[in-house]
């Protein structure tokens, strides 16, 4: 038996969900595959992509045959549309759909990445796959724990799972006081944190980090590292964040800079830091040293920004726009799989088995047939709006 839910409503849905129940007999009744899918359909206007968001959400019966909604979702918005859909139709239920974080379980739903990268897993185990990496300082949601892992959402609105021993969770009143707080920004590609006497090693460090002031003293600062332990850097190789923000634009001249210091660093399938990344972990790292937080994924990215046509020349392209490749499916759909940044003269840095420079001119000696012939589509991220997928670190509720 076959009934539209999404064009069913009040008695007419609550007859539907009843009829099935009296004709399932001995057979253990089962909520209709319609009546799931209107309660997805809900669920994926707020959470289209699961790379950034929970709805794990499924309809059962219980013994007394009423509608059993159980499950997860990060989204309120999501889980109360859902309710009142069900409600307006006039069915009974039992609410079990948890909103993660639940205050019960999880007391402090910030954190801040204490080591130099966190490694983000696809599943909270070390053997899983590496999907992301968040950099010392930089801060993340703490949706729910599983052992000694942590499911976080990181602020390009990507999830997975993280080890809690290099993650400093935070209440909402500490992250406040630390987003009120003196920090710098480590602007190197690369460095030590020293201790303050015997200058030994306290921490490694990368591009991005973000760090608590102390003090200065001479040609250092002093700073604080978010489970704290405290050290000293160089002042040439930070700036002071708030100073940062203000003054930080994702200028041509400076995203090619940055990027071609990182030629010749290998490739890591998931990786986003300046000491090891993917293509898309690439573009993340040199734009957020711009000042922009880019979304996680060249398939993502490749949704965000203004598009440049290139389907006739490339010559509209500019330093710093993002290069899409990969292949059109049997639909028609341009399926992306790489992703690098055009920086002049027909030639685009990208992460392939290591950053290098490649050109697209079939003339010069470092052309990439492959790039050419897969090249689909090109974004400008400079000049395009504030926004999901595009955002400005200075205007970004996580960080200031």
């Amino acid at each position: 038996m076959y009934y539209n839910f999404f064009m069913l409503s009040g008695k007419s849905l609550i007859a539907a969900v009843v009829q099935v129940i009296l004709i399932s007999g001995c057979n253990p009744p089962e909520v209709p595959d319609q009546l799931q899918k209107a309660v997805d359909s809900i669920a994926f206007k707020y959470i289209p992509d699961k790379r950034e968001g929970i709805s794990d959400i499924r309809l059962s019966l219980s013994k007394d045959q009423k509608l059993l909604i159980k499950g997860e979702t990060n989204v309120p918005e999501a889980k109360n549309e859902i309710l009142k859909y069900i409600t307006d139709s006039g069915i009974e239920y039992y609410d079990s759909l948890k909103v993660i974080p639940d205050p019960d379980e999880i007391d402090k739903p910030w954190g801040l990445v204490s080591v130099s990268v966190s490694n983000i897993k696809k599943d909270p185990s070390h053997s899983s796959e590496l999907v992301s990496q968040s950099i010392m300082g930089n801060p993340l949601k703490i949706l729910k724990k599983r052992g000694s892992w942590l499911l976080v959402q990181t602020p390009d609105h990507y999830i997975g799972w993280a080890s809690g021993s290099g993650i400093k969770p935070l209440d909402d009143k500490e992250i406040t006081e630390w987003k009120e707080s003196d920090r710098l920004i480590f602007t190197s590609k690369s460095g030590d944190i020293l201790a303050e006497s015997d200058g030994s090693v306290v921490s490694d460090i990368v591009s991005g980090a973000i760090l608590k002031l102390v003090t200065t003293r001479g040609e250092y600062y002093i700073v604080e590292l978010p489970d704290g332990r405290k050290g000293r850097i160089k002042k040439s190789e930070s700036r002071v964040f708030s100073k940062w923000c203000s003054e930080i634009r994702p200028e041509p001249d400076m995203l090619v800079s940055f990027a071609g210091s990182l030629t010749g660093s290998p490739y890591l399938w998931g990786g986003t830091s300046s000491k090891m990344a993917d293509c898309s972990g690439f573009v993340k790292t040199v734009y957020f040293m711009g000042g922009v937080v880019l979304a996680r994924d060249a398939s993502q990215q490749f949704l965000y920004g203004t598009e440049i046509d290139i389907s006739s020349s490339i010559n509209l392209l500019q330093q710093g726009d993002l290069l899409f490749f990969g292949h059109v499916n049997n639909e028609g759909k341009k399926i992306i799989t790489h992703t690098g940044m055009y920086i002049g003269d027909t030639e685009i840095i990208h992460d392939s088995g290591m950053i290098k420079v490649n050109s697209l001119d079939s003339t010069r000696v470092n052309y990439s047939s492959s790039l050419r012939e897969s090249l689909l589509g090109a974004r400008r991220i400079i000049g395009t709006q504030s926004g999901k997928g595009i955002e400005l670190v200075a205007g970004h509720s996580w960080y200031n």
